[in-house]
């Protein structure tokens, strides 16, 4: 009897106190973990919606290309977009700009797209063609962008389901690896968990995605080697010091680096990709110019190489009687490196409205994205979205003058931008160490 008496008593003790566990009330700081939301989102549909549009907003931007902060007329482009449906937006980065969508506490991601152009006459043919002679969208920024108003659209039109918020960042300057420090020194990442931003490919087939956690583009050094020599007579070369032989000789033994200095395991580039000397035919040139880039995944590699840089260029221009200056920019940005948790993010969206298929393997590239600037700082992911279709005559790579796109890509772009922001808004915030 007493053993039931005890037995009965435990029972109703833990009992009443279960009960008392589930009234007493949250700490006030206590962190609530997120629910599992099902936002209930047609992605795909609502994207075939605007589709139209969207493609519409991109022939627009590739007509009017703007060179890295100079993007005026994009940005105010970019800035009616988002007054027809009423995202807030703050100007940054000189012509960046920052939108915010949704007015929860929970989670703020950030979703990002760049907006400038080359210095390439284009050659594509197309009715779009660009409008700015020299200039073009041969690397797809116009595809990034039109993408991103895309996601803004249906975003805003969910935005009472959010539990957090989401920043659009519309991003100057990446090719000349300046806007994303910008965006930071502005402080426009203050307060944001985590980020995603992809780019679109000619060589990779359109409908083909990459998420993929880990390195995935190169960190990229950026040098300029000034070469000063004699100017003089064509006709009497005894007279003068040829800056263009120096810089021609620089160039060629610069190629050595790779096969002779760095090891074989590593994965390394030097590209020259810019070179100006003389001014016509019977003078020899008293000055030359040269201007490359350095892609690594090391930093130790990276800091080997610039060292033969320097050796290289000092010695051959002192061999041919000439002097030399270099303008070394170490870093301009780092690698970009995949966190595991965003990727489990941006797949779990993927997998919920694209076929297992789509989904690729592609391997790390030496192609560099100041992304990588923004990663530095909180978790981020940066996908490849292939854009390319041989049918149509649009396979050439990035950087071509006759780039361009599957228009298909820029809808699978915003179709990717949606589904990682419903993913990653409604997780749980990693604290950041």
């Amino acid at each position: 009897i007493v053993m039931d008496l005890i037995s009965k008593r435990k029972r109703f003790n833990n009992s009443k106190n279960s009960h008392l566990k589930r009234e007493i009330p949250k700490k006030e700081n206590q962190e609530e973990k997120p629910k599992d939301i099902d936002f209930n989102i047609d992605i795909r549909k609502e994207t075939k919606e605007i589709s139209e549009y969207i493609i519409r907003l991109r022939k627009h931007f590739h007509r009017h290309p703007e060179l890295g902060l100079q993007e005026f007329e994009t940005s105010k482009r970019i800035k009616e977009e988002l007054d027809k449906i009423g995202v807030f937006y703050e100007e940054a980065a000189v012509t960046g700009i920052i939108a915010t969508i949704g007015k929860g506490k929970g989670r703020h991601i950030a979703l990002r797209a760049d907006m400038d152009a080359l210095k390439i006459e284009e050659k594509t043919g197309v009715s779009y063609c660009s409008q700015n002679p020299g200039i073009m969208h041969a690397c797809g920024h116009d595809a990034h962008t039109a993408a991103l108003i895309g996601a803004a659209i249906i975003l805003k039109k969910y935005e009472n389901l959010l539990p957090g918020k989401i920043s659009l960042i519309f991003q100057p300057s990446e090719e000349n690896c300046k806007g994303a420090k910008l965006i930071v020194e502005d402080g426009c990442l203050l307060g944001i968990d985590e980020i995603f931003g992809l780019h679109v490919f000619g060589d990779i087939e359109c409908g083909k995605i990459s998420i993929e956690e880990g390195p995935r583009m190169a960190s990229s050094d950026i040098f300029k080697i000034k070469i000063y020599g004699k100017a003089g007579h064509a006709g009497k070369p005894q007279q003068c010091v040829d800056a263009t032989l120096a810089a021609a000789a620089t160039v060629l033994n610069i190629q050595s680096i790779i096969s002779r200095e760095v090891n074989p395991i590593d994965s390394a580039v030097v590209t020259i990709g810019h070179i100006q000397s003389g001014s016509q035919h019977n003078i020899i040139s008293g000055e030359a110019f040269i201007e490359g880039t350095v892609r690594t995944f090391s930093v130790e590699t990276a800091k080997a190489i610039k060292n033969s840089i320097e050796r290289i260029v000092y010695s051959t221009a002192s061999s041919y009687g000439a002097t030399a200056v270099i303008d070394y920019n170490m870093s301009a940005h780092p690698a970009v490196v995949n966190d595991k948790d965003a990727v489990k993010s941006a797949l779990d969206g993927a997998r919920k409205i694209f076929p297992e298929e789509s989904l690729v393997s592609i391997p790390k590239m030496m192609l560099g994205e100041d992304f990588s600037v923004y990663q530095k700082r909180i978790p981020g992911v940066f996908a490849f979205v292939g854009a390319g279709n041989e049918e149509m005559g649009r396979a050439y790579p990035n950087h071509n003058e006759k780039f361009n796109i599957d228009e298909k890509a820029v809808l699978i772009s915003t179709e990717l931008h949606v589904a990682y922001a419903l993913e990653a808004i409604k997780k749980e915030t990693r604290k950041q160490h």
